[in-house]
């Protein structure tokens, strides 16, 4: 498999805080990697270790197939681009003319992307409007377009649905999977929304303490967020002496709702209640979703 970024043993110290301690990270080329952990566990720093704002104490990285200390590192950075906690934007120029701006920094020869671009992003239309006037919404899709200048392979976004309304959250979605999909661009995404993220990411890196816990595709996630039938009963201490005498799997979560694994329907159930004097009150099919998976795997209820 090819990889846009690829880490070997990456560590970054702040003094004695140990910011990243021994990173490995895989990102496949044509992926949405999706990057998730709590606050503090080092995202923010590998992103700056990735964008070249910072360099690491120890350890190294590949991107694009080019190591971080070799002097063609900044060849492999010309063809990113990313948005960072938020756009980097002049606010009293138009959308075009940030775009201009963006162009003559790359030492683009002609300014010729910039009409296709903001419309891909859906700004063809803001005229002289200044950008401190726009709204969250399209001053984030201001901040793709400019990231999306000089054709870029990769494309790095911190929290790019955050504050968005709904209607704002579902246009980037969109615009993320569309450039996916269609010019074959790899991305990284960091985000505090799990669920939105669910819907991109066909990988996933989980970081806690500086350090990569577990890598999956997105396929593999789904296997591991079993399905189950999810009981409301009037005692899970009777319903679990029903299911061990039947050797089928379960998990209690209070003392009277339990998840209960494998192929099995209703009338079977309360056959196998009724033999113990449990009484089924619901039962329905439940998913674990990304951020109860996220949950089993680091421990806490932290911000992610």
């Amino acid at each position: 498999m090819e990889y846009v970024f690829k880490s070997n043993d990456l560590q970054k110290k702040y003094g004695t805080f140990e910011a990243l301690t021994g990173l490995n990270m895989e990102i496949p080329k044509g992926s949405i990697y999706g990057f998730v952990g709590k606050n503090g566990a080092g995202k923010t720093t590998t992103i700056r270790l990735l964008c070249g704002l910072q360099k690491p104490t120890a350890g190294s990285f590949e991107l694009m197939g080019i190591k971080n200390d070799s002097p063609e590192i900044t060849s492999a950075r010309a063809r990113m681009g990313a948005v960072v906690e938020s756009p980097a934007i002049y606010k009293d120029l138009s959308a075009k003319d940030n775009m201009i701006q963006q162009c003559l920094m790359l030492g683009l020869p002609d300014f010729s992307c910039v009409d296709e671009l903001l419309a891909l992003v859906g700004l063809s239309d803001t005229g002289k409007k200044r950008a401190k006037n726009f709204s969250l919404g399209m001053r984030q899709r201001l901040g793709l377009a400019i990231a999306l200048c000089g054709n870029p392979d990769f494309i790095i976004l911190d929290e790019p649905t955050n504050g968005l309304d709904p209607q704002g959250i579902i246009e980037i979605r969109e615009l993320i999977l569309k450039l996916n999909h269609e010019r074959g661009i790899t991305f990284l995404i960091s985000s505090h929304i799990l669920d939105e993220l669910s819907k991109l990411a066909t990988h996933y890196g989980f970081i806690d303490k500086g350090r990569i816990v577990r890598q999956m595709s997105s396929d593999e996630l789904k296997a591991e967020c079993r399905k189950s039938n999810r009981m409301t009963v009037s005692d899970t201490k009777l319903l679990a002496k029903a299911l061990e005498e039947k050797n089928l799997e379960y998990k209690i979560l209070d003392a009277n709702q339990a998840d209960v694994y494998g192929q099995i329907n209703f009338s079977e159930m309360a056959k196998i209640c009724e033999q113990v004097g449990c009484e089924i009150r619901t039962m329905e099919e439940h998913d674990e979703s990304l951020e109860a998976f996220y949950l089993s795997l680091l421990g806490g209820n932290e911000n992610v």
